[in-house]
């Protein structure tokens, strides 16, 4: 998971306020149900003291938010009287312990955030058929674009009317006419997936155009065919996601292993790991710890994080408080442009359930 596009988000110091919130729109009255919700939060952080601004800057975007049918959430960080950063969430954050659901501290809290965009993977569905393609664009929750690609829709179907001449030039240009719609859609299909960055392409409909299709688009890594036809878009988001991040995630275990067997471009623990973040060394970070993994010291910059707050000043930091560690973590990710990847215990065994495959070998 690439994170270096939150950096913008830190680019003022802190203290940061950090919300989750339950925006789902399934009540009655749904708008009052999500003030009722933003009020408890906001009881939460005014107890952690903080700063009325950034309350009432999260209070104003919560007040124009319009709920949508659905279970959903958001995720809103404010600093001074600005919201640096406010996303849609796929699923409502009630599952969060209240800690972290509202968090005051000198950086933000967005590691439960990061958790949950994996299963917001773009992806474009493409339904063919011999006529074209109903194309189904999924940014991310709530984000969902529905393109029709039209092909030439007379003739695509076979008969047997007419001489045994005629009926064979016939077939012939009904196939042609079949591989002329195929090649629309699949140069559609690419120029979409393309702009939204999809991650996936999920090819159902017809079996013969989709072969067509997607030996069209050539990209057998992309490319996957659902197990279920009649799955939903809801259903197709899970299996997507699990199929993408189980093949990334398999690649930086991989990668990981080989390294440490090496014992070179990889380190593991917390120890070894932190001191691999205030060098920038980190390429990608594996996590498999718990949130809670206790707190770190932090300085102004990105990567001024220690367990021992002697190795922040020794190097000439300057600590301004303690934040999660997964906190922490983020923000010297972030400000590193080094990748994330989150994974259960049983994909790997980390000491300290943190590791990192580096950039360079100090």
């Amino acid at each position: 998971m690439e994170i270096g596009s939150l950096q913008h988000v830190f680019e003022r110091p802190g203290p940061f306020v950090t919300a989750y919130l339950d925006t789902s729109g399934d009540a009655e009255d749904a708008a009052k149900a999500i003030e009722l919700r933003w009020r408890a939060v906001r009881e939460r952080l005014q107890e952690q003291g903080a700063d009325a601004s950034a309350l009432d800057a999260i209070e104003a975007h919560v007040r124009e938010h319009r709920a949508q049918t659905g279970r959903r959430g958001q995720v809103l960080v404010a600093r001074d009287d600005q919201v640096v950063l406010q996303d849609e969430l796929p699923e409502p954050p009630t599952d969060l312990p209240t800690e972290d659901q509202a968090h005051v501290g000198p950086i933000p809290h967005l590691m439960p955030y990061l958790r949950r965009c994996m299963t917001t993977v773009p992806f474009l569905i493409a339904d063919v058929d011999r006529t074209g393609a109903d194309l189904t664009l999924v940014r991310g929750p709530g984000e969902v674009e529905r393109v029709r690609v039209d092909g030439e829709n007379h003739p695509v179907h076979k008969t047997r009317a007419g001489d045994e001449e005629n009926h064979q030039r016939f077939h012939m240009s009904v196939e042609e006419r079949w591989k002329r719609n195929a090649e629309a859609s699949a140069g559609e299909i690419a120029e979409r997936a393309s702009k939204i960055g999809a991650l996936a392409i999920v090819l159902t409909g017809e079996d013969q155009q989709r072969a067509l299709v997607r030996d069209l688009l050539g990209e057998q890594d992309r490319v996957i065919e659902p197990d279920s036809r009649a799955a939903s878009p809801e259903q197709l988001r899970r299996e997507v996601t699990r199929r993408v991040h189980d093949a990334e995630i398999a690649d930086v275990v991989e990668e990981f292993q080989r390294e440490a067997g090496r014992g070179e471009r990889a380190v593991e623990g917390w120890q070894d790991t932190v001191e691999a973040l205030r060098r920038g060394q980190v390429r990608t970070l594996l996590w498999t710890a718990d949130d809670h993994a206790g707190d770190l010291h932090v300085g102004s910059a990105a990567t001024e994080l220690a367990a021992d707050e002697r190795a922040l000043t020794d190097s000439g930091g300057e600590v301004v408080g303690d934040a999660p560690a997964s906190a922490a973590v983020v923000r010297a990710l972030a400000g590193t442009d080094a990748d994330l990847v989150i994974t259960e215990p049983d994909a790997i065994d980390l000491t300290g359930g943190i590791g990192a495959v580096l950039r360079y070998v100090a």
